[in-house]
Formats: structure tokens, sequence, C-alpha cells
């Protein structure tokens, strides 16, 4: 395994990471909204 081959897994999971975040960021904006309006 070369440093090469290393560096793109750890890019590809910081990737990843980045990806989920942002999508799990939109849900939790999602269903607070969607409370407010059910609640209201």
């Amino acid at each position: 395994m070369n440093e090469v081959g290393h560096g793109q897994r750890a890019r590809l999971w910081i990737s990843w990471l980045v990806v989920s975040a942002l999508l799990g960021y939109g849900v939790v904006q999602t269903v607070i909204t969607a409370a407010k309006l059910f609640t209201s």
C-alpha cells in the first residue's frame, strides 16, 4: 500500500463525511421546519 492510495482513501472518507453532514443538516432543518408548521 503506497502513500498515494492512502491519501486518496482519506480524501474519499473526508468527502463522504462532508456529504453526510450536509445531508444530515438538511434533514434536521426540514424536520424542524415541519414541526414548527404542524405545531403552530
